[in-house]
């Protein structure tokens, strides 16, 4: 009764009253609402398309932007009536948002000096943070009820059981710290690219070293989680996928041993072991790994379309092409794809070429009703999918690629040659390190192609020395992302060298200045 005392003097009427939130019946009409329905639909992407719409004739912009204000002190307010026990919610996440919640109304209630009420919430958070193991929590929790053993009851041996307590949790919180901060100084220079994979992986070891004494006497989960992330890039950052996925299976056996559901470690794990199996082409044992961890996210959420992504580019490194397209039609007809950022989206839109290619040239039967697939028009690619001249991706070559390989297909033999030039100018500038090394010699390969006047037995023995040295940097050994190579190169390019016959296609005559080193290539 003592703490309900302390609420209802806190608490009062009137400052219920005062209370600003979403949600409320009667403020359907007001503008913070329609400004608040703008934004959850999508309707405006900026604070000038906002202002515009709502205030036209606000030329300062001083409206919208009270409303703005008002629209975000409104939604902090209603953070902390947000429902924490959706169904769709694993137990420690709605754990964590109660427990956070009550910590920050314990403060409120340490500030108003109602020491009983702040006790037994405190009391209540840790009862459920010890069981989830949020240890920050834990530490600072023990720390308030050393306070008020302490200093303000007396109470001896409570207030050294929560020392106590307060002092472990101190240890732990140290080294998840330590783990996370590990974990991030490797990300920054793998992420800047300030040192090679061998010494990334040197100091990924160090690191791991340096945390591995704590793992046998600490099961905290956090120093687990940043300490398998730091052991994986020893072996994920020269491409050693059977080291990664001995890595991936202790994670899953640790973290599924947690007495609560630990499904952020264990979609990281199994989504490793996803693209470990895609570069190993072991379709089975990914298919096997994507169905488990599909079922730990939510449908149509962005890691979503991820795993599906990555489900994708197995099927298509295993000759799945049946596979792969169901997938692609499973995601892009999935309601949620629209909204997706639009990088995403465009890497969408280029497996959707090397589909079309696969259908058109025989590889995957469809029915003829299927809209998305009906008639692959080349120009509207090349107008939707620009080439950067920063490509983060990486997914160039894969545009340049399936331009090449559509126009020689189509047997548009002028235009693929004017291609070529774009191609070869990007090659001899991008495709220079060890990074593009399989790129490069994929692009030679495609070069010879002109180069032999588009005959099949001229371009296979033009091309040999180039895929000889593309198959002596296999591409489960290369340093580059999957996703570059969308179908593996020696299978692309056999499925090229299906396009072409023993027929000679001559080149026109200086036509993108290519023919004199096609004659020179050809002597």
């Amino acid at each position: 009764m003592e703490a309900l005392k302390e609420l209802t003097m806190i608490v009062t009427r009137n400052k219920i009253k005062k209370i600003d939130i979403i949600g409320e019946q009667d403020e359907t009409q007001t503008r913070i609402h329609e400004l608040y329905e703008l934004v959850k639909g999508g309707q405006v992407e900026s604070d000038e398309d906002a202002a515009s719409m709502l205030f036209p004739e606000d030329c300062n912009g001083i409206s919208y932007r009270k409303l703005k204000s008002d629209l975000l002190r409104r939604l902090t307010n209603t953070l902390f009536f947000i429902d924490v026990k959706k169904a769709s919610y694993s137990d420690r996440q709605s754990a964590y948002y109660t427990c956070y919640r009550d910590y920050a109304a314990a403060y409120i209630l340490q500030g108003k000096n109602a020491r009983v009420a702040c006790m037994n919430m405190c009391h209540k958070i840790l009862r459920h943070s010890e069981k989830y193991e949020f240890n920050d929590l834990n530490r600072d929790v023990s720390k308030m009820l050393c306070l008020f053993y302490g200093s303000l009851m007396g109470d001896v041996p409570q207030y050294e059981k929560y020392k106590e307590k307060f002092q472990y949790y101190d240890q732990v919180v140290a080294m998840e710290n330590e783990a996370e901060f590990l974990y991030n100084d490797l990300i920054v220079q793998y992420v800047n690219n300030s040192s090679s994979k061998t010494e990334l992986r040197e100091v990924a070891l160090r690191f791991y070293q340096r945390l591995e004494p704590w793992l046998a006497s600490c099961d905290a989960y956090r120093l687990h989680l940043y300490a398998s992330l730091i052991h994986l890039m020893v072996y994920t950052t020269v491409n050693d996928y059977a080291g990664a996925l001995t890595v991936c299976d202790q994670m899953i056996r640790f973290f599924e041993a947690k007495p609560y559901d630990s499904f952020t470690p264990l979609k990281i794990a199994y989504y490793q072991k996803m693209a470990c199996y895609t570069q190993l082409r072991q379709y089975d044992e990914g298919k096997s790994t994507a169905e488990k961890c599909l079922t730990m996210l939510d449908e149509g959420s962005y890691n979503w379309f991820k795993y599906y992504e990555l489900y994708f580019m197995l099927a298509m490194h295993s000759g799945k092409y049946r596979e792969a397209f169901e997938i692609f039609v499973l995601v892009t007809e999935h309601s949620r794809f629209r909204f997706l950022p639009e990088n995403v989206i465009e890497t969408w839109k280029i497996y959707k070429a090397y589909l079309h290619f696969l259908i058109n040239s025989g590889h995957i039967a469809i029915d003829g009703e299927d809209g998305q697939f009906s008639k692959f028009r080349l120009g509207r690619f090349l107008n939707n999918i620009p080439i950067y001249s920063k490509d983060k991706r990486g997914m160039n070559i894969a545009i340049l690629s399936i331009q090449i390989i559509f126009l020689i297909f189509q047997k548009k033999y002028s235009a693929a040659i004017d291609r070529m030039e774009a191609i070869e100018k990007y090659c001899s500038r991008y495709l220079q390190t060890p990074e593009t090394i399989r790129s490069y010699y994929f692009i030679k390969m495609l070069l010879t192609i002109p180069a032999a006047s588009f005959h099949l037995a001229g371009v296979s023995r033009l091309s040999q020395k180039y895929l000889d040295q593309l198959k002596a940097s296999p591409l489960e050994e290369a340093n580059q992302a999957y996703k570059i190579e969308i179908i593996p190169y020696e299978e692309l390019w056999d499925l090229v060298l299906e396009t072409l016959d023993n027929s000679f296609h001559q080149a026109k005559k200086n036509q993108s200045g290519l023919s004199d080193k096609n004659q020179a290539l050809r002597g």
